[in-house]
Formats: C-alpha cells, sequence, structure tokens
C-alpha cells in the first residue's frame, strides 16, 4: 500500500514537471555571439537566408529562415526578450559591418521597402539604424 503510493506520488509529480515545464524555443541555445564574432559562419549563415552559394543551411538556419518573414512583417512585434535580444545584437552588427550584405538581405525579405519605413522608428529606438 505505502509503495503503491509512493509510486503514485513520483507519477503526479512527474507529470507536474512535464506540464508545467515551459516548452523551449529552438532557436533559445543559438549563440548569436560566436556567429557574429566568425565571419565565416556568419557568412555561412546570410548565403543560407539568402539561398546563394552552397545554399546549405544548419537546423538553426533553416528555423531562423522560416521565421524572417514574420519576423520582419511584426518588427520582432511577437518576439520574447532573448528573442529581441539576439535580433537587435544581429542586426546592429550585420548594418554596422557587413552593409552589403544588409542591402542583399532587404532586398529579398522587404524588397518595397514597406516594414523598414513601417518599423524604422521602433528599430531605431532599440538602437538599431537602416
Amino acid at each position: 500500500m505505502v509503495r503503491n503510493l509512493i509510486l503514485y506520488c513520483c507519477l503526479v509529480a512527474a507529470v507536474a514537471v512535464s506540464v508545467g515545464a515551459a516548452p523551449q524555443d529552438k532557436l533559445d541555445n543559438l549563440d548569436v555571439d560566436e556567429i557574429l564574432n566568425n565571419d565565416r559562419l556568419l557568412k555561412s549563415y546570410i548565403q543560407c537566408m539568402l539561398d546563394e552559394g552552397q545554399g546549405r543551411c544548419t537546423n538553426e538556419g533553416k528555423e531562423i529562415k522560416s521565421r524572417l518573414p514574420k519576423f520582419v512583417a511584426t518588427g520582432c512585434g511577437d518576439c520574447s526578450p532573448s528573442q529581441l535580444d539576439k535580433a537587435v545584437k544581429a542586426l546592429k552588427h550585420v548594418t554596422e559591418k557587413h552593409p552589403q550584405e544588409w542591402i542583399k538581405l532587404k532586398a529579398k525579405f522587404d524588397p518595397t521597402g514597406e516594414y523598414a519605413k513601417k518599423h524604422a522608428e521602433t528599430w531605431k529606438q532599440r538602437g538599431v539604424n537602416f
């Protein structure tokens, strides 16, 4: 009887922990600093976004690429704080240190400039100038 009670309590605790655990975003563990501080790695991510070169994308690159249209359209309005921090860091780096790649990315993901115009002030407040 006691053994069954202990087993039951353990099962309830395991279920409670698994239900209460917040789902982890696929990009939570992405080390943006590592990518931005490694030109070869950054170039491969940019090529992935642009479908250039070999077109090889890491799983993280594919995930970022799939989210970019919504990210651009909303100005990261529905991003988590962690996602927003990473986006600001990446945008500042690319716009300031890789302007030619930034031009290509804008041409692909915001060809009319509609979203850049719409969200320019918000990004400026975040420290990113387009």
